[in-house]
């Protein structure tokens, strides 16, 4: 069983963005870790991801994250100042 997990709150108009909150299991539920948001499912694992990096988040979270974008796009994420 993962420790984490992903919670999608899509939006109802194409002009809101998306929000994906990371779910500890292993905290008193519901437990978000860190929230990320986009104008996408893949821009909103990019900014959870990046969030998570400017905190003090478990790196097994950061490692989660990665996995899950890694899994959906096909590539590494890379943070938008690496261009």
């Amino acid at each position: 069983m993962n420790r984490f997990a992903l919670h999608w709150l899509a939006p109802a108009h194409a002009d809101r963005f998306t929000h994906v909150m990371l779910l500890d299991k292993e905290r008193p539920a519901p437990y978000a870790l860190e929230v990320g948001h986009g104008g996408d499912r893949l821009q909103a694992l990019l900014n959870l991801w990046e969030t998570l990096i400017g905190s003090d988040a478990p790196p097994e979270a950061i490692d989660y994250v990665a996995i899950e974008y890694t899994r959906r796009s096909g590539e590494a994420p890379k943070k938008s100042t690496d261009n």
